[in-house]
């Protein structure tokens, strides 16, 4: 990204808080911690006034730009940066993050976190746990504390007689955790990718908090949220809450299917340090009814018409096999694609079987943007090959094709954005065709980042209701899962029962005012993620919000901006309905002369909470 220092409107000054006679911190977005010896100052996180105080250096504890931008100013006037060493450079060389990830985030499978600065912040000394800090006579210690960030650490120094602990996003206030998502990353032990890790990272940060509970604080500093003055309490609190979490998602777990049980044992075992939850029984399978043909991941209904209709289609191999069963007289035609979700290995080469077949290819309403214009997304998985041939179908819609009865779904289980077909043969089976949201263990919930909402009637609670519905001696098809399969009613119980703890144990994990903001990584976006735009001509981004919120909430949002570019208005003033999405139009101009690639952000408001800088996008001007 070009350019190194950005634009916002600046947030009202916060009244101090002093901790020590030494120590004080400034409440804001980021908790600035000043501390004051022999007439200069340094500061941890940096200082989210509008005029920071002048200092001699800033600690920070970890990458992400929503908590280092309050370090750019005091940077910038000289301030010496320290941060930790397996993070630096995404402080310092962010511009080449971003070059790289413009390069790879369509197929992404490592859950890149994309909170990171535009423009880089000079780092003067890096860091790691084991090391000490002296400055002013004040000696100060570093702890390698990953866990929120890979590589974040905490600083621990004593100052009039007070221990203190500034640890970064490690905990908020009295034993709870920002988000779940930020956790999600590879689990190399079990062969899994990021994209299957669910919070994989929270063995790293229960460890962290123990070290950091072993060091003994009178009073732990966090990024954000309030001071906590009984750390040792406030962190088993946490410990407790997160595994709360944990028991339930591994309860109902769907990678148990693929990996088995010892697999699930590792995993969980290594998140809830040695204990194993009891899971679900597995449910009874069965094997496809001779009209549905297997290939890879995607499914081939056959009339007795010898019309085919096909379910997915990421892959040339599948269009070969289509081809070859027409060449061999097997079917006669293909006269229709259903996409039962976005994701690159059941969309990638749906288009271009449509073309070769000249067929439409079907999804709902709520699948059109993604699938239309992919570029607007930044999703797990995302395929960057738009669907031209597409015939949106409301949810419900019944099509008569030939012999069977083919009823599309909105059925957002695996991700947000996914259907489900229900096929029913006259006088013969019923089959779901659920894409991956369920196999035979449980629920496909394993990626964080695939927006999986756990209140209300969202997400898999809805995809539960409509298998409650499903005609009798109905099968569900999984397009990984070879056989089909079929719930009890007292599975399906199982598996509600686990959300309904699971949304109460999230409750109590998270400070939001809704469960569903902290495992909803894209609760708040700016659409199209990627666009083009002329010099100087002015060009339309999106806020777009899904308000959580059992009840009507305006959210303020606030462009930052690249030095020289305008925005229509300062903030913009967005007022969602209760549970459901709403946006608005932010209108940029850029400079006359820029060319190249830039980073746009938006600072997001409502109730209590000020997030800097919490949404991206990426714009080429050309």
């Amino acid at each position: 990204m070009k350019r190194r220092q950005f634009l916002s409107l600046a947030l009202a000054p916060a009244a101090a808080v002093r901790l020590t006679p030494s120590v004080q911190v400034i409440p804001g977005p980021v908790n600035g911690v000043l501390v004051t010896r022999g007439g200069r100052r340094l500061a941890v996180y940096g200082d989210p006034r509008p005029v920071p105080a002048a200092v001699d250096q800033v600690l920070l504890t970890h990458f992400r730009r929503d908590v280092c931008w309050a370090a750019v100013e005091p940077g910038r006037r000289g301030a010496r940066i320290v941060a930790p060493s397996r993070e630096a450079s995404l402080i310092d060389s962010p511009e080449a993050f971003w070059k790289d990830f413009e390069k790879v985030r369509f197929h992404d499978y490592a859950m890149v976190n994309t909170k990171v600065l535009a423009a880089g912040l000079p780092v003067g000394r890096r860091v790691a746990g084991g090391e000490r800090l002296e400055w002013q006579n004040l000696v100060i210690e570093v702890l390698d504390t990953p866990g929120y960030s890979p590589g974040a650490v905490s600083y621990l120094f004593t100052v009039d007689g007070r221990r203190i602990a500034c640890v970064g996003d490690l905990i908020y206030g009295s034993g709870r955790l920002f988000d779940l998502y930020s956790l999600q990353d590879a689990v190399p032990e079990a062969k899994l990718r990021g994209y299957h890790g669910y919070a994989a990272r929270a063995h790293e940060l229960l460890r962290s908090l123990r070290r950091v509970a072993a060091a003994r604080p009178d009073l732990l500093v966090p990024a954000r949220g309030p001071v906590i003055d009984r750390p040792a309490a406030a962190i088993d609190a946490l410990i407790e809450r997160l595994k709360a979490v944990l028991r339930e998602h591994f309860s109902t777990d769907a990678l148990r299917w693929y990996f088995g049980d010892d697999n699930l044992k590792l995993r969980a075992g290594k998140l809830l340090e040695g204990e194993v939850p009891q899971w679900m029984p597995m449910a009874d399978r069965f094997q496809l009814p001779p009209w549905v043909l297997a290939f890879r991941n995607s499914r081939l209904l056959v009339s007795g018409s010898g019309a085919a209709f096909l379910i997915d289609c990421g892959y040339d191999a599948v269009i070969d096999f289509v081809e070859q069963l027409r060449a061999r007289g097997r079917i006669r035609a293909l006269e229709g694609i259903f996409i039962t979700h976005y994701h690159d290995d059941h969309t990638d080469r749906a288009q271009a079987c449509a073309a070769r077949f000249r067929c439409p290819v079907y999804f709902t309403p709520e699948l059109r943007e993604i699938l239309e214009n992919p570029r607007a997304y930044r999703m797990p998985c995302l395929s960057p090959f738009p669907v031209r041939s597409g015939k949106p179908v409301s949810h419900g819609e019944v099509l008569r094709w030939h012999e069977f009865e083919l009823t599309f779904s909105y059925f957002p289980g695996q991700t947000l954005l996914h259907d489900s077909l229900l096929a029913r043969r006259s006088g013969g089976e019923a089959v779901l065709f659920a894409g991956d949201s369920f196999t035979p263990s449980g629920m496909d919930d394993y990626c964080l980042w695939t927006r999986n909402f756990v209140a209300g009637r969202q997400g898999f609670r809805r995809c539960l209701d409509d298998l409650r519905r499903l005609p009798p001696g109905h099968l569900i098809v999984n397009q990984h899962v070879e056989p089909a399969f079929r719930y009890t009613a007292e599975q399906i119980d199982f598996m509600a029962r686990s959300l309904d703890r699971r949304e109460e144990a999230m409750r109590r994990l998270f400070p939001w005012p809704a469960p569903d903001f902290g495992i909803d990584e894209q609760w708040a976006r700016l659409s199209p993620y990627e666009t083009a735009a002329r010099p100087g001509e002015q060009f339309e981004i999106r806020a777009v919000v899904w308000n959580h919120l059992p009840a009507p909430q305006e959210y303020r949002i606030r462009p930052v901006l690249p030095p020289g570019w305008s925005a229509g208005r300062p903030e913009y003033r967005l007022r969602a309905p209760a549970g459901a999405e709403a946006s608005i139009p932010l209108l940029l101009t850029p400079n006359k002369g820029d060319r190249g690639n830039y980073l746009v952000t938006a600072d997001i408001e409502f109730g209590a909470f000020r997030l800097r800088q919490w949404v991206e996008a990426l714009v080429h001007c050309e």
